[in-house]
């Protein structure tokens, strides 16, 4: 069943349900109110009955008559004293009712019988409820249809009304699907629910493109990159073979051909790490600060040969991360501070702080270029020029983005720069 008649069915049952609870208790009221009316009636009548036979016995026929026509009911009394019937009037309700019913005002059937004792005298009222009855069959029937049309009502203006938001929500749907439309999403500036769905979709698809955008230009960079460096060490290698040369020649040729492999393996290893860090990072309890020491080893014989000194700093610093991925994220921050700190020294620190756990990689180089935030797009290098592709720190905003941290530049006082990673312990 579709979502427009489920939704009908559902107004059309709670309008029904509650008209027929207020139909039920208000006829309930009314036949309380009712009944209680013609108790305090009777009662009445049968006080006053008591007075008539105690004063004068001898006009209690009269009395009597004119005392129940004006009440405008049909009423039944009988008056007795000493076992003799002293008056009776009226055939609705049978005598052994009259004679049998209780002191006081008490239901018999479908009368309400009021006796009252009076010295010798015992007075006995009664009345039918049945034009009761009649009133409140009348007002059930009469609700009964005004409700049906209330529900009919209901019904329709449930079905106009999904109807029309039925329809914004089928445009959104198609919206949705053509992601790449820039179109504004239908229902944006409405002031509802359904307004408030459309812009937070709006959003939503404009972040997508976006992030589409970007994958796309990623791709398509990343294509372009991969074909130079595979076509320089093709060309290298061919050519080493393909003509005799000298040895110190055939040195070079392969150096650079080295150089261009190792190139092409720093990039792939970064492509893999983006890939893989957007999907789930598989976390468990790691040290950074071991982590941190690894790194720092196999960088050691790059900084020496830098002049640079490439140190470790920190306490224990237990998280829940993606070994691989963090390990990655050090390397590509250290190589980046290595690469481009002339002289002085590199440091690289982890510790815990509450919750998180904080990864600093300090350096003693020229200090943060200008649009620093935009180093973190892939392929962006900034104002600088050198061998990599500029995935480093792309990698590294992957990285931390997968692990919920946050990751930023800072200027230090000293001079250099230092690039803080926060991570969730």
């Amino acid at each position: 069943m579709s979502l427009r008649w489920r939704l009908v069915l559902l107004s059309v049952g709670l309008t029904f349900s509650t008209l027929l609870l207020l139909g039920v208790l208000v006829g309930v009221l009314l036949w309380r109110a009712e009944t209680q009316a013609v108790e305090d009636e009777v009662s009445a009548q049968a006080s006053a009955l008591a007075s008539l036979a105690r004063r004068a016995p001898g006009t209690l026929r009269d009395d009597a008559q004119n005392l129940l026509l004006r009440e405008g009911r049909a009423s039944v009394a009988l008056v007795l004293r000493d076992r003799e019937v002293l008056w009776s009037g009226g055939s609705d309700a049978p005598e052994s009712l009259l004679r049998s019913a209780p002191l006081g005002v008490s239901r018999q059937g479908d009368f309400v019988v009021a006796r009252v004792e009076s010295e010798a005298s015992l007075v006995s009222v009664a009345r039918s409820l049945a034009s009761t009855r009649r009133t409140l069959e009348r007002y059930a029937l009469t609700t009964s249809l005004v409700g049906l049309g209330l529900v009919a009502l209901a019904g329709l203006l449930t079905a106009l009304l999904v109807q029309r938001v039925l329809a914004t929500l089928e445009r959104l749907e198609k919206r949705v699907r053509r992601l790449d439309t820039p179109e504004p999403v239908p229902g944006v500036n409405a002031s509802d629910e359904v307004g408030t769905l459309a812009r937070a979709l709006d959003v939503s698809l404009t972040e997508l493109r976006e992030q589409r955008a970007r994958e796309e230009r990623f791709l398509a960079n990343a294509s372009h990159e991969l074909r130079t460096p595979v076509a320089a060490l093709l060309a290298d290698v061919q050519h080493t073979l393909s003509r005799p040369r000298p040895p110190e020649v055939d040195r070079a040729t392969l150096k650079r051909t080295e150089r261009a492999a190792l190139r092409l393996q720093d990039l792939t290893a970064n492509l893999l790490t983006l890939s893989r860090a957007r999907n789930t990072p598989e976390r468990f309890e790691t040290d950074l600060l071991d982590l941190a020491g690894d790194v720092v080893d196999r960088l050691t014989p790059l900084a020496i040969a830098r002049g640079l000194d490439l140190l470790l700093d920190g306490e224990p610093t237990v998280a829940r991360v993606d070994a691989a991925l963090v390990t990655r994220t050090l390397e590509n921050l250290v190589g980046n501070a290595l690469k481009f700190t002339r002289e002085g020294e590199v440091r690289v620190t982890a510790r815990p702080r509450g919750e998180f756990a904080e990864l600093l990689v300090e350096d003693s180089g020229p200090g943060l270029p200008e649009g620093a935030e935009t180093l973190f797009e892939p392929f962006s290098r900034g104002h600088t020029k050198g061998e990599g592709f500029g995935l480093g720190l792309a990698v590294v905003r992957e990285v931390v983005e997968a692990h919920a941290g946050r990751v930023r530049f800072e200027r230090r006082d000293e001079g250099g720069t230092r690039v803080r990673v926060v991570l969730p312990r």
